[in-house]
């Protein structure tokens, strides 16, 4: 009942469920075992707004101990006092909330990159003392007893950062007024999702849209662009719109790597050109070569952003992009959403991330058939 599992009927198929359901039965499984310690593998990433609140309240209360992997710093903050930080090959551990984390962690690095100065200018001085001593006869041996030291001295390497990811999406040619109206529209599969809804979203406007999993916001979004049809109603493109559109799940088992998976959308490119697109998403060399089905969730979702990001479009559909990605990337993608020119229709259960970005929020557990 806490998850909603209840609202989705306890006999559909487990494969006939959304990737926010399929969380929820996982994630039920799981607690109910009452376990000793829960490894919680970013569990809010498919959970909408309110279900991440009852995981929140029950981590909280919970007896036992857990470790959770997970990029939503707001839950964070909420269910956990200590932080393992995996950097550079090493494990830290701080305790307290994320934010305090992210203080100590920041304090640490200065710490670390003022010490690593100190040393070179150290070093600088005895290699410049033994340089200029060893050849006479009355310093050599104070050169030589300098020159052992250094050779001793355990000498600190620079922190090596990781490639920060830069996102901008291209601005296409003004499309007419309305980009998308659709009139009476019932979304649904075999059976009605929604009631009648009649839609109208105008060029360059900013929508969020969000509400419970299962209640189809993919399905609004995939129906809006012409991808399944509506149970009922009509649906009308405006004039010179141009679509890019990141899905909330990629097909699964795809073979490609990342260099091939963008080469394939733009043969004209060169190796060069879509080696550079991808390295300015943060991509290293060993993420470019490796098969998407071997890289994590969110150096994933930085190839498919990659490829909308190649071409200029007026409309940009994103459903729930901010899923797997790591707290700079989606600082970063907020940033270029906030400085994009063209209209966005954005599917997402982070108030955080949308709500001083957007200019409406659409919640369609008003439009629903179902009780919520």
């Amino acid at each position: 009942g806490g998850l909603g599992l209840r609202d989705i009927g306890l006999d559909r198929k487990v494969d006939e469920l959304s990737g926010g359901q399929r969380t929820k039965v996982l994630l039920t499984k799981l607690l109910l075992e009452n376990p000793e310690i829960l490894l919680l593998d970013e569990p809010t990433n498919y959970l909408d707004a309110e279900h991440i609140e009852w995981l929140k309240n029950y981590l909280t209360n919970y007896e036992n101990a857990f470790i959770v992997i997970s990029h939503d710093v707001p839950f964070l903050n909420a269910v956990t006092n200590v932080i393992w930080h995996v950097d550079n090959y090493k494990l830290t551990r701080y305790t307290g909330s994320y934010e305090k984390f992210e203080e100590m962690a920041a304090l640490k690095r200065r710490q670390e990159e003022a010490a690593y100065e100190r040393q070179q200018a150290e070093i600088k001085r005895e290699q410049d003392f033994i340089q200029r001593n060893k050849a006479r006869v009355a310093t050599r041996g104070m050169a030589n007893s300098r020159q052992k030291k250094l050779d001793k001295m355990e000498v600190l390497t620079k922190r090596q950062e990781k490639p920060k990811p830069h996102f901008h999406f291209q601005s296409d040619r003004t499309p007419s007024r309305f980009v998308i109206e659709a009139q009476r529209l019932v979304l649904g599969y075999d059976t009605p999702l929604t009631k009648p809804v009649d839609i109208k979203v105008e060029r360059n406007k900013k929508i969020a849209i969000r509400g419970t999993n299962g209640l189809g916001k993919s399905t609004l979004l995939k129906t809006l662009l012409g991808l399944i049809k509506p149970v009922s109603g009509d649906i009308e493109h405006g004039e010179f719109v141009s679509v890019g559109y990141f899905e909330q799940e990629e097909a699964r088992g795809n073979m490609n790597t990342a260099l091939e998976e963008l080469w394939q959308e733009y043969p004209g490119m060169t190796n060069f050109e879509v080696r550079a697109a991808l390295a300015s998403c943060g991509l290293t060399n060993e993420h470019i070569t490796t098969k998407m089905t071997a890289l994590s969730g969110g150096e994933a979702a930085k190839v498919r952003l990659a490829k909308i990001m190649q071409k200029p479009v007026n409309l940009l559909v994103l459903d729930e992009p901010t899923n797997h990605l790591d707290v700079e990337a989606k600082k970063e993608l907020k940033r270029a959403l906030q400085e994009y020119k063209g209209t966005l229709l954005l599917v997402s259960h982070e108030p955080d991330f949308y709500e001083d970005l957007v200019d409406t929020v659409w919640n369609i557990e008003s439009w629903s058939t179902k009780i919520v």
